[in-house]
């Protein structure tokens, strides 16, 4: 009877049957660096290393970022105002009917309400009045608690 094939590594040792593993597992190992190591030109690895392309790479990818917000914004306040711009155009005899109909209604709705808006102010200022009266009673019966304004 014939054993089924075991696969050897470099070292000789046998690893018996492999499963199926995704290829996202590939990433989590540490056999891409060393993969990357292998087949990246030593230029490359040098180029990589320095810090100075980084920055304008950065500067680069920021303007990118910023003339995409300012695209965006654009587009918004186009959408809106388009959008805007019908509905406010559909919607203008409503509110011209409406407007017609609903101004001599606030208007009397006001003048109804200015008697007893005025009767409310002169309550309240004769109220404060009197309060301030009877303060100035109980101080000046009190002198002890009066504060003399000549100090």
């Amino acid at each position: 009877m014939q054993q089924p094939r075991v696969e050897m590594n470099a070292s000789g040792a046998g690893e018996g049957p492999q499963r199926a593993v995704p290829w996202s597992a590939w990433l989590t190992r540490q056999e891409w660096m060393r993969w990357c190591a292998c087949h990246v030109p030593q230029s490359w690895a040098q180029w990589w290393a320095t810090t100075s392309w980084r920055q304008p790479l950065q500067s680069v990818l920021w303007s990118l970022e910023g003339i995409l917000y300012v695209l965006l914004a654009l587009m918004l306040c186009h959408a809106l105002f388009t959008t805007g711009s019908h509905l406010l155009s559909s919607l203008w005899p409503v509110v011209a009917a409406a407007w017609r109909h609903l101004l001599p209604a606030v208007l009397l709705l006001v003048l109804s309400a200015l008697p007893a808006l005025l009767f409310t102010a002169s309550f309240l200022l004769l109220f404060s009045t009197l309060l301030s009266l009877v303060g100035l009673l109980t101080s000046m019966n009190h002198p002890g608690y009066a504060q003399d304004l000549n100090e």
